[in-house]
Parts: C-alpha cells; sequence; structure tokens
C-alpha cells in the first residue's frame, strides 16, 4: 500500500496482492481508512479473547481437567479408549480392578486378585481375647471390634471392651470380608493346594495329609513325607537304614547313624544317643507328622555285658516318643537305657532292638 498526491491531495492505491489478501468489502458500505500499525506504536494492551485463548500455555479453567484425583470412571474411559472389550455376564462393562493383577478362579471364572494386607492379625483380632475373628462379629460405636465368644460371655447387648450399649451391633461388612478371606494351608510348601476360611483352616491342619515330618540332623531344616525323609537321610547324611517288622528282635549299632523303617506301615524310628557320664544314653524316638493319628510304640533294648554264652545282658523297656520334630529333638528323654563305656562286651555299641505297636497283629504265616 502507498501513498501519493497533488495539490494536497491524496490518494489510496493498494496493490494487487494486498487487495486479495484483505477481506471483500459489501457493496454499499463506506470506505474505512485503516493504515498498518506503526512499529513503533505499542501494542493493544489486550488482546482479543480468541488471541488469548491461542497464545495462552495454560488452558482456560473450563475446559481443562479437573486437579482432582482420577476416579473409577476415570480409568473405565481409558480402558474403554484403550479398546477394552471385557464385559459381565449381563453385557455391561464392569467396574475398575486392578486387572494386572487379575487371576482367574475356579471354573475359569474371574474376580480373584492378588493382594496383600499388612498386619492381618492386628486388623482382624478381637479386642477383647485377642483370638483371630470369624464371624458373626460384633462392633460398637468406639470401634471396639470383637467375637462371638466374648458377645456372649458379657451378654446385655454390650460391648466386651466399654460396656457401650448404643450403637452396638454386628458388623456386617467385616463379615463379609472374613467369609470370603481364604489362607493357604501351612503345608502348601509341600504340595498341600487347600485355600479355606480361618475358621475351617484349624480343623483341616489337623487331618491334613501333606503334615511334613523333619530332618533329626541339627541344623538341617530339611522337611518332607517319610520316604522323602529316608531318601535324604541316605543321600545327604549318609545314613544307614534298617527295615524291620514289629515284634521280632534285630541288631543295631548305637555308635552309627541309622534309621529304622517299619516293613508294616512304614514308620520311622531312630536311637537318640547322648553321652551320660561314663556311659551312652540310649531312647528311642518315633517320627512322625504332629496330625498323625494317635499311636502308642513300645519299644525294648538289651546288650550284653561281659564275654562267653552265659554273660548278663543291660535291658529296658519304655514307650518311644512321637514327634515331627519341627522344634528339634527337644529336652532328652528321662528313660534311657545307659550302656557304660568301660564294661568288657560293650566295646562296639551293639544292642538289640525289638519294637511293638500296640494293637498290631501281625499276620500268620
Amino acid at each position: 500500500m502507498s501513498y501519493s498526491g497533488s495539490g494536497g491531495g491524496k490518494r489510496l492505491r493498494t496493490s494487487p496482492s494486498e487487495a486479495e489478501g484483505s477481506p471483500r468489502r459489501r457493496r454499499g458500505s463506506p470506505s474505512v481508512y485503516s493504515p498498518s500499525p506503526s512499529p513503533y506504536r505499542s501494542p493493544s494492551p489486550l488482546p482479543s479473547p480468541s488471541t488469548y485463548r491461542s497464545l495462552s500455555h495454560s488452558p482456560s479453567p473450563c475446559r481443562s481437567w479437573s486437579q482432582r484425583p482420577p476416579s473409577d470412571d476415570d480409568a473405565d474411559d481409558l480402558s474403554r479408549s484403550r479398546g477394552s472389550d471385557d464385559l459381565d455376564r449381563h453385557g455391561r462393562r464392569p467396574a475398575w480392578r486392578p486387572h494386572a493383577n487379575k487371576e482367574l478362579g475356579e471354573n475359569g471364572r474371574t474376580g480373584e486378585f492378588s493382594v496383600r494386607i499388612d498386619d492381618y492379625d492386628r486388623l482382624f483380632t478381637c479386642k477383647a481375647c485377642r483370638r483371630m475373628l470369624s464371624p458373626p462379629v460384633y462392633q460398637c460405636p468406639f470401634a471396639h471390634v470383637t467375637c462371638s465368644r466374648c458377645h456372649e460371655e458379657v451378654g446385655d447387648n454390650r460391648c466386651s471392651c466399654c460396656g457401650s450399649g448404643n450403637g452396638y451391633g454386628r458388623n456386617r461388612v467385616v463379615e463379609e470380608f472374613l467369609g470370603r478371606i481364604r489362607f493357604s494351608c501351612r503345608n502348601k510348601v509341600h504340595a498341600c493346594e487347600a485355600f479355606l476360611p480361618h475358621h475351617e483352616m484349624r480343623e483341616h491342619e489337623q487331618t491334613c495329609r501333606h503334615e511334613p515330618i523333619f530332618c533329626p540332623v541339627p541344623q538341617c531344616g530339611f522337611a518332607s513325607r517319610a520316604v522323602a525323609l529316608t531318601t535324604h537321610l541316605i543321600l545327604r547324611h549318609h545314613w544307614d537304614t534298617i527295615r524291620f517288622h514289629y515284634d521280632e528282635n534285630f541288631r543295631a549299632s548305637a555308635l552309627t547313624s541309622t534309621i529304622f523303617q517299619s516293613r508294616d506301615d512304614g514308620e520311622l524310628f531312630f536311637l537318640d544317643c547322648f553321652s551320660e557320664g561314663r556311659g551312652i544314653a540310649l531312647s528311642m524316638i518315633c517320627i512322625r507328622p504332629e496330625n498323625a493319628r494317635e499311636q502308642e510304640f513300645v519299644y525294648e533294648l538289651k546288650t550284653p555285658v561281659g564275654n562267653g554264652d552265659r554273660r548278663p545282658w543291660l535291658q529296658m523297656q519304655s514307650t518311644a516318643r512321637n514327634t515331627s520334630l519341627r522344634h528339634g529333638l527337644g529336652e532328652k528323654e528321662k528313660v534311657f537305657l545307659l550302656v557304660p563305656k568301660d564294661l568288657p562286651g560293650t566295646e562296639d555299641g551293639n544292642v538289640e532292638v525289638c519294637i511293638r505297636k500296640l494293637g498290631h497283629q501281625r499276620d500268620s504265616v
């Protein structure tokens, strides 16, 4: 655009390029002279709203996301935008879940999640008796949660901790939560796959067939069933093995670590030998699971003293101690056979053993 004039008059000339870039003027509208702004002129203090929105680095408050924490609906939208096709049996999209840890339940059904609850014993323990809670559960307005046993002992529909009666009643939420929690058996590492509520797990563990027995060697810690323990003692600790029948005598050495296994039912025994004064004390231990059916075994130990055919014998009879050795050998037996070290005929440490199972009857040959 340029200016030219003669005789004090001015005429406006417009170049074709400028004419093309400028908006077309309506017919009949007056001409408006709008010279371009001078480069030395200060810009407008406030730009137009459209310019404000385009130049602003932060979006308008009405257009921006709220600063609130993300909700389940936001996660649903995100899951939907990513093309999630998980629908429930009614054809509806389920609420958001931590599906990164989602697992298939029984019969291929979803709904099981791997979670961790810290300090479960403190959260779900009766405030009065300190036992683990199981439905029904009662709670007062002061958040004292008590079990049904304490509720029945106190009576009068009052809290067993503070005596409050107003607002005291059953906590259905905690009951539902406790009813849904499943615990693994303590023998899970020994191939037990049971998952049961807490109030049912004790009964299960009393009869669990995966209950282990432990290695008698101190500081070993190996635990398994009878067959695996026998193999472990032979290969790892180089123990000898003697297989026997009940009510039959057999010879064993008190100076060698030996495991005795019954040919009749597979029960395991071994001689616990320890020094006692000037002799060696011998007692019999039966290694069996803690939840095994109660059974009594009687053993008899005899060792010759002196030489010759008419030599005397030291003899002792007692009841074998049943233990799984979960906590080691524990205290030494108070009843044992003491074999003197300096008597002739006892140098080799051989003893004659006979084990009887009460109520057991051998089949006649």
